[in-house]
């Protein structure tokens, strides 16, 4: 399905929303008390915010 601009100011929420899981990710994963799961938990939800970001603010761009 080909991407569909979004309406008004939803990209710019949605990068908001990315930066914010990201940031929250970076908050959490120094914590000495992560179990190896909730630690690869974390930095693949980081990474996969990370990726959607780059994804949205090529979008924004276009």
């Amino acid at each position: 399905m080909p991407f569909e601009p979004a309406v008004g100011g939803a990209v710019a929420f949605l990068i908001e929303s990315q930066r914010r899981v990201v940031l929250h990710c970076e908050r959490l994963l120094p914590a000495n008390d992560l179990t190896p799961e909730d630690r690869a938990r974390l930095e693949r939800l980081r990474n996969a915010a990370e990726a959607e970001l780059a994804r949205l603010t090529y979008a924004e761009a276009a």
